[in-house]
Formats: structure tokens, C-alpha cells, sequence
């Protein structure tokens, strides 16, 4: 973390050099010494691993983060100070200036005293750290090293009646295997941790169907070895000697080339099975992958790594990735009763203490074998395991899981990686974590390394990419094409991260109950309440405040606690009990994030002009419905949100969404905007929204609301500007407006397509967006069958159509190859329905409402073989009817709903909810 803190500020220091040197004046000589001995001291941390056994090594680099927040704080007040000073004029302007000049001598004077005071800091930090590595490398050889037990060991030392819940992978792992006769078959195990993948594939090496099927066997730990030379060679020996036979006596002097010359000419026309586990980087698979021959021979490689990066490369041609997941409960419960109660049941009266600390340790089986062998050596008394419980719950006993399981992901992580993850524990325990707020909040905590050619955004979702790939995160919510929208992070996990980002002063949690503040806190998230009772001179130079509680914070203490801390980058404050935004909060100069969302803020202030910093202001469920012409100075806003559901029943109802109005000239004033939503499309003082929004060339995300008939042309001229769109919502101004939208246009990256409103007929431009995977079509009174249009999209995974005038639907072969779900919702002038074989093959949910002149069954549904559910909501009685029979059977083999497992009866919606009546 070290690394981390010395990084993050160089590249403060680097932006403040190059952008704001005016505002230096004769700073820039002493801000440049700091960075070059920050930089001499990152190079030093390249090469040195943080331990936490060390004493002296943690009290250096607690040290110097201290420094590292010295140097921000001191730069940050300076900037603050002299950014007020811009922007004065007329005589008093003049007098204020000529005032100011001296105090800002004195100021300037000041600064420089304290920055080169840090310098001498610095200076001497690194020569004691210095010293500190040469008597530790002098001393080497008598000092035991620190070896980080990782548990793989563990699964040498297994007992076969201890392996609980590994028959089912075990067996698809072995399907895998016999399934090649000829050729090479690549195999790989992935998931967090201590799930039990080098368990597993240990069963699966030892065998005997294994041990018949090959003749030769190999066994090797990828992150055991220094290079990929090394393991090259230790390959060769391996395979040789396990013929009797001795290595090549030229084997020190071999290239890599050579090695794997070697090893492909020995495998050919061989029968052979190579486990290589535990890799964490793809370099260890390229390297030995050239030297596995693909024809002339058999042969089987089976890799353990947490990486479902790694996992889906080296499985590229086979894709035969099997993801190790948590046990079930009732497996976890037999493992845990096998390791705590190796003799005897668990008693009674301590089974509620038992179902606890199970709870604790979350289906993971080396969490579950740890804590069970240790329980296993105390006394069975209730007091004893309420203890231990108790301490569980603090994470105390949960030390060993951590330093032998998830220290060697954390550590393994890239510095900038590392503060966004250890930022994840601002979350509540049990809450999901919404990928667009974490990645604004990273982007705003300036966690983000700008990448060129790609936005910030794009940048963090690669993090989080790369977090779910090593298993640190979890995937709790996919969108309809797949891509993650929440995350959840396991409970061992949490704690870990909780554990971390306190030590290193990343984030301070505050949940109700006493704690120890460090002497200066940065990012403070409130989780359960907050008490101003509290010394707060720790908060002078706090950057972020996350209120991610349920809302118990008034507006009198957020106004103190912000007039308190003017250096704030991140106010997160949805849900607090606010009618109105206090003024401390417009004096926020370095203000990036505001989040008001879910508040009963009814008003934006002229004062929102001073945010000039501002990146994100979210005021989604908020009573805001017009933005004064200030706004239009924020010209680093990148995400406006600001529109509230009206209504809980969403779609069902036309004017649901609250939009707003804004002030003209957004589109040249806001040039960076790449969320907008929901804006009204009304004119303001003469100028035409739908126009203005052409000059927002980055959007990714449009809702535009209140459209007229006359406003379509140039519509469609604007949005065919915004070709890096991803999202885009239409609206017209009541149910009975057409919206005019059929010229051309064109969307390459568009996924998400929302026209709420009457058009008639499925406007041309839409059949070439190969991008969509959901289009809703509500409200538009089609008289053609959209089908026609829609059934050639390639990527098209959701179809929502409602309000249309056609009679028949007809599902053609060969069309809708990706649709998964379908609602068909008061077509109320539909009398049939046909699916032709070939047809929507993987649809999973299909959803018909209020279509009562339907009354047969869909023709052909038999043929959807992956339909998961068929939910009826308001259909006539006889449809009804027809349904129950079949689905009971009545009709023998010309059943069409037989194969679906859930056929569901509603009676309506109420509140937003569907009413259910009953299942079949």
C-alpha cells in the first residue's frame, strides 16, 4: 500500500505541475524536489514486498503515508486559498487583489517553510529505510524467512472421508478427460481461494481410471517457480525421471527455445496428463503451451487458477472451464460437523452456536477445515463456543484464512487495484454493490489511471473486471446479455478488506458503536449512525463522506460535518433527511461527486455555479424538476441524473418518469456529459432541446422526454451525431403523440433502445442496430407487425412490446437466435400467435398480459425447448382455460406446455407487483 500512496500522489503532483503551474508562483522548485524523492522512493518499493510481520517495515511505510497526506493536505489548502483569488474585478476586485498580494507573500512564504520541512522528512526516511535493507540483507543468512502458507499443502494432507461435495466436479472433470481420444485436451479448475480447486484436482490426478488412461503423470505448482526458464526445466526433469531416465547433461545451458523443443519432441505420440496449479499469470501458460504438441499424441493439462481470465485463455479451444463455487449449506454443515465433531454428534446445546460460525465461514471449504479443527481441540461447553463465536464475529480466528488464503490475491494486485478494492468496504455487510456508483465513485476518489483511447469508465470497468476475474468479487446481477450490473464480495473477504483499508487509513467505517479514530481520517462512510458528541478535529482534511445508511443523519449535522471538512472530493449522501441542500456544501471548491439521491430536495440553488469541479451530480428520486442556467458552469460534468419514478408499475403506466427542464445552450456548455437523464425536450428561450443535444458528442446514455410530433426530424439529426451511445430512452409528450422518427440513423454501439409513444411502424434505422440486446416498444399503436423489423437483430436478447394494433404474431424460423426473454403486453387486438420451429431457440421467460382476444394457445411454443416460464397475467378465461388443461395434461400428446417447469397465473398488477393467483 506504500507503493500505492507514493503513486497516487505523484500523479497528483504531475497533474498539478503540468495544469495549475501559474498558481505555483514560487512553489514549483520545492514541489518538484518532492517528487523526485518520492519517486526514488517508489523505486525502491518495486522490488520490496510489503509483510506484515515486519514491525519496522509497517512503521515505515505508516510513515510514509503520513507524509504523502502532508504533502496533499498542504498543496490542496494552498490551491484552495488561490483559486478564490481568480476571477476578481472592477475597483473593489483591484483593492481585494493588492490586499490579498501580501497575504498571499506571507501564505506563499509559509508553504514553502512547511514543504521543505516534508522534504528533509522524505530525505531522511529514505536513507533510514535504506539502512534498514542492508542490515536486512546482511542478516539473511541467519534469519528465518517469512513464508506465506497459501493452504494448497492442505490437499496433500486430506483424508478421502473428508472430501465433502467434489463427486459432481470430480465426475465432469473425468467426463472431460475420456471425451479426447487423439489431440490435447486442456482443462481448467477456477474460483477464489480456498474453495478446494487443488483438492479437486488432486482426486482427479489420483484416480485410477487417471493412472490407467496415461502413461506419464505430472504435478507442478505454477507460482512456485521464479521464471518460466525455471519451470521449463523443472518439466524436463519431471518427465524424464518419472521414466528412470536422467536429464539432458546440456540442460543448464538451454534457451527457453530449446526446452521447449525438447519437451514437444517428448510428448509426441505419447499418452500423458500435466496438472500445472495455482497460475496467476497468463505468462506461465504461454510459455509452456508451444511445447504441448496438438496432433500425434494424447494428452490432458489441468490448471488451478483464480483468473477466469487465465482460465477462459488457456480453455480457448476446448472451452471446458469448470467454476469452483461455495458449498451448499447442507454440504458445508456435514464438513464442518466432520472436522469440529470428529467423534462424536454435535451436542444440542451448543447447535446454535454451531450454525453461526458456519454461517461465518460461507461455504468455503478451507474456512470450514480451518475453523472446524480448531474448534475441534476445545472443550464442548456452551460458554466456550459463545466465546469463540463472539470472536469469530470480530474476525480474530479468521486471521489464519486471511493471511493463508486472501493475502496472497490482495497482494498480488497492482497499487491502483489495490485502493479500489479496499474502497469496496464502504459497502454494508449483505448490500450489493452497483457498478455504475462504483466506478463514479472511483473515478471521483482518483483511483482511475487514464488509459488512451478509453474513457474512465471504460478504464474501471476493466478493474472491475479484473477483480471478478482473480475471485475477489462476485457477480450478484447480470443484465439480460450477460454483463455484470451488481457485485457482492464474500463475507471472508469483507472482513479482509474492512481489516486493510483501516490499518492503512484507506476508509474509517463508522456503525454506531465506539471506535478508535485514526488522528486524521480521509474517507469516513456512515453505516449505522453518526454523533457530532465526537471529537471531529480528525476530520479537518477528510475527502470523502459516504452516508450509505438507511438515512438517520439530519441536515444540521451533515451542514457541520461538511463546514468542517472543506477539502471534500466525494459527498455521498443518499437517503438523508433533506429538504433542502445546505450552503456549507456550495463552498466545496474540490466537490467531484454529489449524490443527493433519494432525498426530498426540491431545489437546485444559483450557488451550484461554485462546484466548478464537479463530475457527477446525482439527484435520481429527488423532487428536482428544473436546473437553473448556473448549471451550465460545471463544464466538467460528465453524469447528470436527474428524473424520479412516479410510479412503481414503470412501464404500465405512460407518464412514469419525472424528467426535467433545463437551461439552453446545454449542449455547448456541457461538452463532456456522457449520462444525461431525464431531460425535458421543450424549448427554452427559443432554442430547441432536441438540437442542442447533437453538440453532446459523448454521451453513452440519453433520456429524453416530452417529445412532439414536429421534434422528430431533429431528433434524429442530433442522436445521429451521438455515435457512442449506449442507451437511449424517447418519450413523447402524451399517449396519442406520434413520434416521427423514420430517417436515417445510425447507433453502432447502442445495446439499450426504449420508445415509449405512438410510431406506428418499426422506424427503418432500427433493423441495422446489430448492438441491441433490448428494444421496448410501449405505447406505439403498431398497425404493421414489427417482427418483420426486429427478427434479424443478432444480439437482441429482450423484446418488450405493449400497446400494439396488430392481430397476429408470427415468430418466423431462423429469427430472434438470442431472444431470452418476451413480453407481449395488451395487445389487445391480437387474436394469434405463431412460433415457427427454429424460432427464438434459447428463449427462457415469455410474458403475455392483457391480450383478451387471444384464446388459443401460441402455436409451436412446444418447440422452445429452454422455456423456463410462461407467465399469464389478465388473459381472457378461455385462454385460461386451454392453459390449465394442457399444462394438467388433459390433452395427451398434442400438449404444447408440458416441457415448461414454471407455468404461472396472475391476476393483474398492483403497486408495480404482479399479483400471483397460482402456479402449475
Amino acid at each position: 500500500m506504500a507503493e500505492s500512496a507514493v503513486s497516487f500522489l505523484l500523479d497528483k503532483l504531475s497533474e498539478l505541475l503540468s495544469e495549475e503551474r501559474h498558481l505555483l508562483g514560487g512553489l514549483e522548485r520545492e514541489v518538484q524536489s518532492i517528487q523526485y524523492e518520492l519517486r526514488q522512493i517508489k523505486q525502491l518499493l518495486r522490488g520490496f514486498m510489503e509483510r506484515d510481520d515486519s514491525n519496522s517495515n509497517v512503521e515505515w511505510i505508516g510513515e510514509l503515508r503520513d507524509i504523502t497526506y502532508d504533502v496533499e493536505d498542504i498543496l490542496d489548502k494552498y490551491m484552495l486559498r488561490f483559486q478564490r483569488r481568480r476571477g476578481a474585478t472592477g475597483i473593489t476586485g483591484c483593492i481585494k487583489k493588492a490586499y490579498a498580494s501580501v497575504k498571499n507573500l506571507q501564505a506563499r512564504h509559509h508553504i514553502a517553510s512547511e514543504i521543505q520541512s516534508i522534504n528533509c522528512k522524505l530525505q531522511s526516511l529514505f536513507e533510514r529505510h535504506q539502512r534498514y535493507r542492508s542490515m536486512d540483507q546482511g542478516s539473511s543468512s541467519t534469519l528465518p524467512k517469512y513464508e506465506c502458507s497459501d493452504g494448497r499443502g492442505d490437499a496433500l494432507f486430506t483424508d478421502e472421508d473428508d472430501v465433502v461435495g467434489i463427486e459432481k466436479p470430480k465426475e465432469q472433470l473425468l467426463e472431460w478427460i475420456r471425451s479426447t481420444d487423439d489431440g490435447l485436451e486442456v482443462i481448467s479448475v477456477v474460483g477464489m481461494g480456498g474453495l478446494g480447486k487443488t483438492t479437486l484436482v488432486k482426486k482427479v490426478y489420483d484416480d485410477e481410471s487417471v493412472k490407467k488412461h496415461f502413461n506419464h503423470h505430472v504435478k507442478m505448482i505454477a507460482s512456485e517457480y521464479k521464471d518460466d526458464k525455471h519451470m521449463l526445466a523443472t518439466l524436463i526433469k519431471k518427465l524424464v525421471g518419472e521414466i528412470k531416465g536422467s536429464p539432458p547433461q546440456e540442460l543448464k545451458g538451454m534457451s527457453e527455445g530449446d526446452m521447449k523443443e525438447f519437451i514437444y519432441n517428448f510428448l509426441r505420440e505419447k499418452n500423458y496428463v500435466i496438472v500445472l496449479d495455482d497460475v496467476w499469470d497468463i505468462s506461465k501458460w504461454d510459455a509452456i503451451r508451444p511445447a504441448l504438441p496438438k496432433r500425434g499424441t494424447h494428452g490432458c493439462v489441468i490448471i488451478t487458477t483464480r483468473s477466469h481470465i487465465i482460465a477462459n485463455v488457456a480453455c480457448s479451444e476446448t472451452d471446458h472451464v469448470y467454476e469452483l463455487k461455495p458449498l451448499p449449506e447442507d454440504e458445508s454443515r456435514e464438513l464442518f460437523h466432520k472436522k469440529a465433531f470428529p467423534k462424536n454428534p454435535c451436542p444440542d446445546y451448543i447447535r446454535e452456536y454451531a450454525e453461526k460460525i458456519l454461517k461465518r465461514c460461507q461455504g468455503l471449504p478451507l474456512a470450514i477445515c480451518v475453523i472446524g479443527g480448531l474448534l475441534a481441540t476445545k472443550d464442548n461447553s456452551a460458554e466456550e463456543w459463545e466465546m469463540f463465536e463472539r470472536e469469530l464475529k470480530g474476525g480474530g480466528s479468521l486471521e489464519k484464512i486471511r493471511k493463508s488464503v486472501i493475502s496472497l490475491s490482495y497482494f498480488d494486485l497492482p497499487y491502483y487495484l489495490k485502493y479500489c478494492y479496499l474502497y469496496l468496504s464502504i459497502f454494508p455487510e449483505d448490500g450489493l454493490l452497483e457498478k455504475e456508483t462504483i466506478i463514479r465513485l472511483w473515478i471521483a476518489e482518483g483511483f482511475v489511471v487514464p488509459k488512451q483511447d478509453m474513457t474512465m469508465e471504460e478504464v474501471a470497468v476493466t478493474y472491475l473486471s479484473e477483480l471478478f476475474s482473480r475471485s475477489l468479487i462476485q457477480v450478484a446481477k447480470r443484465s439480460i446479455d450477460g454483463r455484470a450490473t451488481d457485485f457482492r464480495i464474500h463475507d471472508l473477504l469483507r472482513d479482509f478488506i474492512i481489516s486493510k483499508s483501516g490499518e492503512h487509513n484507506i476508509v474509517t467505517i463508522s456503525n454506531g458503536g465506539e471506535m478508535q479514530w485514526p488522528s486524521r481520517v480521509r474517507r469516513l462512510a456512515i453505516q449505522k449512525s453518526f454523533s457530532l458528541s465526537q471529537d471531529t478535529d480528525n476530520l479537518k482534511c477528510l475527502r470523502s463522506l459516504l452516508l450509505v445508511c438507511s438515512g438517520n443523519m439530519d441536515v444540521g449535522v451533515i451542514s457541520e460535518l461538511v463546514r468542517r471538512c472543506r477539502l471534500l472530493k466525494v459527498l455521498e449522501l443518499r437517503g438523508a433527511l433533506l429538504e433542502c441542500i445546505p450552503n456549507e456544501v456550495f463552498k466545496l471548491f474540490y466537490l467531484k461527486h454529489l449524490s443527493l439521491r433519494n432525498t426530498k430536495v426540491k431545489l437546485i440553488p444559483q450557488s451550484i455555479r461554485y462546484l466548478v469541479n464537479l463530475e457527477t451530480l446525482d439527484l435520481k428520486n429527488c423532487n428536482v424538476t428544473e436546473l437553473p442556467k448556473e448549471i451550465l458552469e460545471l463544464h466538467k460534468l460528465r453524469n447528470l441524473l436527474v428524473y424520479t419514478y412516479k410510479s412503481e408499475s414503470s412501464n404500465f403506466t405512460f407518464d412514469h418518469i419525472q424528467s426535467f427542464k433545463a437551461p439552453c445552450d446545454i449542449g455547448r456548455s456541457l461538452p463532456l456529459l456522457l449520462k444525461l437523464c431525464c431531460i425535458e425536450a421543450k424549448e427554452s428561450d427559443g432554442m430547441k432541446m432536441v438540437k442542442e443535444i447533437g453538440k453532446l458528442t459523448q454521451l453513452r446514455r440519453l433520456h429524453i422526454t416530452k417529445l412532439r410530433s414536429e421534434d422528430g426530424k431533429d431528433l434524429c439529426s442530433s442522436i445521429a451525431k451521438l455515435t457512442n451511445l449506449r442507451s437511449l430512452l424517447i418519450h413523447s409528450f402524451e399517449e396519442g403523440e406520434k413520434l416521427d422518427l423514420d430517417y436515417s440513423v445510425s447507433l453502432p454501439f447502442l445495446r439499450s433502445l426504449y420508445l415509449k409513444g405512438c410510431i406506428e411502424k418499426v422506424p427503418k434505422w432500427i433493423s441495422s442496430l446489430n448492438g441491441l440486446t433490448y428494444i421496448s416498444l410501449s405505447w406505439s399503436r403498431l398497425r404493421e407487425d414489427p417482427l418483420n423489423s426486429l427478427q434479424d437483430l443478432p444480439n437482441l436478447a429482450r423484446l418488450f412490446i405493449h400497446g400494439a394494433y396488430v392481430d397476429g404474431l408470427r415468430f418466423k424460423a431462423q429469427g430472434f437466435q438470442k431472444l431470452k426473454d418476451l413480453r407481449l403486453i395488451e395487445l389487445r387486438c391480437l387474436k394469434w400467435v405463431i412460433v415457427e420451429t427454429g424460432s427464438m431457440p434459447g428463449l427462457q421467460e415469455w410474458n403475455m398480459r392483457d391480450c383478451k382476444l387471444v384464446t388459443e394457445l401460441p402455436q409451436g411454443i412446444q418447440h422452445l425447448l429452454h422455456l423456463q416460464s410462461f407467465n399469464i397475467c389478465s388473459m381472457g378465461d378461455e385462454f385460461v382455460e386451454r392453459a390449465v388443461e394442457d399444462k394438467r395434461n388433459k390433452i395427451g400428446v398434442n400438449s404444447r406446455l408440458a416441457h415448461v417447469p414454471n407455468v404461472r397465473f396472475f391476476k393483474g398488477m398492483y403497486g408495480g407487483v404482479w399479483n400471483f393467483d397460482f402456479k402449475l
